[in-house]
């Protein structure tokens, strides 16, 4: 595979003027496949612009639906869309040209066509993306892998804003990491952990130490513009308390709603909230968002934690996190010391005061998770109010992250403190674990596919992990082709979800509002930027959909749930 380093300049054009727009009726539409609008994007001097996001905004509604233009510049939006007919403003906001919208009645008689033209603008300082950011600063890899991590919790612009000694640099990186400042993880690039936060406090003087300038230097990342990445339709669905972007917002402001993870059934699209006790949900048809909280178990979510939290501003430890659904439709969703089980049918929530955020769901739907100790594995029985459960002892590692139980019953642990793979088979009372091939790699979060293979994203390495437990094979594929772990751009691939109708896998990266599509055939990667400024967390295949399809939950404000389908 070919090496594609997306590493540009940023652009120095002044912008003069606004976009123009024209609005046209065309022929009937006369065959499937015909749009019901479309249009042309070209710049000032009249060159076509590839892998532009067209953003159709539907009057008095949450909806956005997005489409990208071609090599030639060219957009539609297919009839299978969800812009149907209606009012729409449409518009392109991009932070390297001047912002353009028209209002446009959509009509299946008159199809509509709005062409426009762009001018360039300085990108500026507030619009540039963590990753951007991080490319652009001095420094090796290691140092840029931990600075990295900040802006898991705010931008880097934040973090840059003022300058520190030394000594108040590692007084914010202890406050920043909590309860696991200095901890001794030697199988892990956490930047909390004893070996690091020295040395970046050091990097940190280095950049922005007392009598440092606060301009800090930034490149654009190109668009991916070739026509896979193309080839892609957006639906965006604002949330209730989905809020604006605030440049300097600490996670967990408590006036937004934070969508951690989502699921999807042909109704509804449910997602939880990380900063509150709602399970919330978008109605697929109308586009409409409800909030419905549930009461917590005894002992349960962040409230129950040691302390009250883990340490870290904002307190995002403990909040809730996995959805999952069980064979009879009920949405199951997991927190720290607690599972909660929604029941559709009658909208009633039933709880037990046992669980952890993320979780396993086995065929019999029995929830399995690792105790906070490290040391214990326990089923839920789910099918009955009372707590029923069945723990095994397993060996004790040093960090877990994420659970999952495949077709066969056994449970898949992400012990990403150590870049290993555990795996528990209840039937034969047997534990194995497995080191990922790069170390240190850090697997996060994933899905089992439907050959029991699990499909895991290596946060701090930058790629994908496969673990067959059948055959004993690991294998790793980079996120953009070519690539080595732990080099620009320096992804951060939170999760990873399996299609396996069209044997696909989709994951992300953290810092730069651009997913991922692994063939898990080939390792072949397509890149794609997603239309608006997404920070992600979770996402999820859409497994009943006539074409690939993955749901993604927008984490930071202005928070959405995205249904993003190839074309």
């Amino acid at each position: 595979m070919k090496a594609k380093l997306y590493v540009g300049t940023a652009l120095t054009a002044v912008a003069v003027a606004a976009a123009y727009a024209l609005v046209s009726p065309s022929a009937p539409l006369a065959a499937e496949g015909a749009s019901l609008l479309a249009g042309k994007v070209v710049s000032s001097t009249g060159e076509a612009l590839a892998g532009i996001p067209i953003k159709a905004h539907r009057d008095n509604s949450a909806v956005t639906v997005a489409v990208y233009t071609d090599a030639k510049g060219d957009y539609s939006f297919p009839t299978w869309s969800d812009l149907t007919p209606g009012s729409y403003s449409v518009g392109i906001e991009l932070p390297d040209f001047e912002r353009t919208a028209q209002p446009v009645a959509v009509s299946e008689s008159k199809p509509a066509k709005i062409d426009f033209t762009l001018k360039a603008k300085p990108l500026a300082y507030e619009d540039a993306t963590a990753s951007e950011i991080i490319a652009a600063l001095p420094g090796t890899d290691q140092q840029k892998v931990l600075f990295s991590q900040c802006s898991n919790c705010h931008t880097l612009q934040w973090a840059l804003q003022a300058p520190r000694t030394k000594e108040g640099w590692v007084e914010v990186i202890k406050k920043m990491a909590g309860n696991a400042a200095e901890r001794a993880t030697p199988g892990t690039y956490a930047f909390s952990q004893a070996q690091f936060i020295e040395p970046l406090a050091d990097y940190l003087v280095s950049i922005r130490g007392p009598g440092s300038s606060d301009i800090v230097p930034f490149k654009q990342r190109p668009r991916p513009t070739d026509a896979a990445s193309s080839n892609l339709v957006v639906t965006e669905y604002a949330l209730p308390r989905g809020g604006q972007r605030e440049l300097y917002m600490l996670r967990g402001d408590r006036r937004f709603v934070w969508p951690h993870d989502v699921i999807n059934n042909d109704k509804y699209a449910y997602y939880t909230d990380h900063f509150s006790h709602v399970l919330g949900r978008i109605d697929l048809k109308t586009g409409e968002g409800t909030e419905m909280p549930f009461p917590l178990p005894p002992g349960a979510g962040r409230e129950g934690r040691m302390g009250g939290g883990d340490g870290r501003p904002g307190d995002p430890g403990g909040g809730a996190h996995e959805l999952q659904f069980d064979r009879q439709g009920n949405v199951i969703v997991g927190m720290d010391n607690g599972t909660v089980k929604y029941d559709p049918k009658y909208g009633q929530f039933t709880g037990w005061p046992a669980g952890r955020a993320m979780f396993g769901l086995d065929p019999s739907g029995n929830v399995w998770y690792l105790e906070r100790s490290g040391q214990k594995l326990t089923k839920i029985d789910t099918s009955s109010a009372e707590l029923k459960s069945t723990s095994f002892v397993v060996p004790k590692n040093l960090g877990i992250y994420d659970t999952d139980t495949d077709s066969k019953g056994r449970t898949d642990i992400y012990i990403w403190t150590e870049a290993k793979i555990g795996i528990f088979d209840p039937k034969t009372v047997e534990y194995a674990e497995y080191k990922t091939p790069t170390p240190m790699s850090g697997p996060r979060r994933g899905q089992i596919d439907g050959q029991d293979r699990l499909w895991a994203a290596e946060f701090y390495a930058g790629q994908l992990l496969m673990f067959d437990p059948d055959k004993k094979i690991l294998r790793e594929y980079p996120l953009i082709n070519g690539t080595k772990p732990y080099t620009a751009p320096y992804a951060e691939p939170y999760s990873a979800s399996a299609d396996d109708k069209n044997q696909i896998v989709w994951t992300h990266d953290f810092s730069s509002s651009r997913l991922y599509r692994i063939d898990m055939n080939t390792g072949q990667s397509t890149e794609y930027l997603t239309p608006s400024n997404y920070e992600v967390r979770d996402l999820k295949v859409d497994t009943a959909a006539e074409r690939p399809t993955v749901w993604v939950p927008a984490y930071r404000p202005p928070s959405k749930l995205v249904k993003m389908q190839l074309r």
